[in-house]
């Protein structure tokens, strides 16, 4: 039978776990919807990767959703477009990224 110790250390790797899932997840999640971002605005191969890696530099603190959209609501403003629902298309974003990393979690 299992000791305290034991289901403890359990739990403790179960949660590391989830956590390092969720990360992944939030960063696979930004890549897409950044790619999004880009093909909705039509942008070039080079620039669209620099809105990639813009994308992924924001802080991964309180508020990262909200800087993410607010960033991105940018860009597309600046291309003039604007009522794009940009929630959803980020929760799509979440989903798709979730069913990835679920299908073909990373090695190691």
């Amino acid at each position: 039978m299992p000791t305290f110790q034991d289901r403890e250390q359990a739990f403790e790797a179960k949660f590391a776990h989830d956590e390092a899932f969720r990360f992944l997840v939030a960063a696979r999640r930004d890549k897409l919807f950044a790619h999004w971002a880009a093909a909705t605005v039509g942008l070039a191969p080079t620039d669209e990767e620099a809105l990639v890696a813009a994308v992924l530099k924001i802080s991964n603190a309180r508020g990262h959703d909200e800087a993410t959209l607010g960033y991105i609501s940018g860009i597309m403003a600046a291309h003039g477009m604007t009522g794009v629902n940009l929630s959803d298309a980020l929760a799509i974003c979440e989903q798709e990224a979730r069913r990835q990393l679920t299908e073909h979690p990373p090695a190691g």
